[in-house]
């Protein structure tokens, strides 16, 4: 019973991935049969919060399922399972860079080192951004705030109280809200997204617990979550004039941060509701998708340079055909770095 669950959440990790890939490759406007069919695909950054709300049950079970929960096995496990495909991604995205120009292209070694540090954010799209991502990779943006997400959940699993913990995580997410309206930068930014994060730290917990899932035991968190939604809706109203200075405003700032916390609130009721009525069609519908959940990390992280902005194959003179050996290739190339590589790696270091 408890494996069928987590394949639902494979299953929902690898649909994530692909529907992100999908989001950039379409274009907006994409018609079948008198149906714009593109419009299906216009909520990428809402795939992101999924993949931050499976992240944070995944953390959370991974956490608690551990005999050693040390910091330093703790960091080593979160290390490798980010870096080892993130450099596989930055060597990549170097090479196809160089195919391009035809020559060395420059490394951005300054940019580089703050993808390491993870602190990268898409500075077309938001204010204050301490550094850029790495070769013009958008989905690597999110890759910092998961790592900082890791580091501050451990920090408060080991020094909070657990009856403390949520008022902890309410408190410390409304006030980044609030400075948000004042001045929007990395820390209260990342601070903010953590109450999103945490949706699926206590998802988890209620799975551990044995308990059922009801919408009245969430009703304080979704208080904290509408709260932040709100506070967001009014830095929209008061930043208005701003949106029409970045090229996509829509998933730029201030409205792209008001659609992520609106989108999460809608999935904590969601995904309780659907429950309760156990998950009916939910295999009709993304059953097939645990099969890419494997490999949907590196797919995320590699769609940019492998299919959305590739041209190694561009001899070939058709377009469908053309992209959809860019989707191949992404696919075999995924499953290369996050099941075989990967895992060989984490084999040799923590045996």
């Amino acid at each position: 019973m408890k494996k069928q669950k987590l394949e639902k959440l494979e299953a929902l990790r690898g649909f994530a991935a692909l529907y992100v890939v999908f989001f950039h490759v379409l274009p907006q406007s994409f018609y079948l049969w008198g149906i714009n069919v593109g419009l299906l695909f216009r909520f990428g950054p809402e795939s992101v919060i999924l993949f931050f709300i499976l992240s944070g049950f995944v953390i959370k079970y991974t956490y608690e399922k551990s005999r050693d929960k040390s910091f330093k096995t703790y960091f080593i496990r979160r290390f490798i399972r980010l870096y080892i495909p993130l450099f596989a991604i930055f060597i990549l995205g170097y090479v196809l860079k160089c195919f391009e120009d035809g020559t060395f292209a420059n490394p951005e070694l300054l940019t580089l080192a703050g993808n390491l540090l993870m602190l990268q954010d898409v500075a077309t799209q938001k204010p204050n951004v301490i550094c850029g991502v790495y070769l013009a990779n958008g989905p690597l943006w999110s890759l910092s705030y998961e790592w900082w997400f890791y580091m501050l959940f451990f920090l408060l699993v080991t020094k909070i109280k657990d009856a403390s913990l949520n008022l902890w995580v309410s408190s410390l997410a409304i006030a980044a809200a609030i400075t948000y309206l004042f001045y929007p930068f990395f820390v209260n930014r990342l601070v903010m997204y953590f109450a999103i994060w945490w949706i699926g730290v206590k998802f988890a917990t209620t799975y551990f617990a044995g308990a059922k899932y009801s919408i009245r035991d969430y009703l304080p968190y979704a208080g904290v979550l509408l709260t932040i939604t709100l506070t967001l809706a009014l830095n929209l109203y008061l930043k208005r004039d701003l949106i029409q200075t970045y090229t996509f405003p829509y998933s730029a700032y201030p409205i792209i941060e008001f659609r992520h916390f609106a989108f999460a609130l809608i999935m904590l009721f969601a995904a309780i509701i659907w429950q309760n009525f156990h998950w009916f069609g939910f295999n009709a519908i993304f059953g097939i998708f645990k099969y890419i959940a494997p490999c949907s990390y590196v797919i995320y992280i590699s769609h940019h340079y492998l299919v959305v902005h590739a041209s190694y194959l561009r001899f070939i003179n058709n377009r469908i055909l053309e992209v959809g050996l860019y989707i191949v290739i992404m696919i075999a190339f995924s499953y290369l770095v996050e099941v075989f590589l990967y895992n060989r790696v984490k084999t040799l270091i923590l045996g």
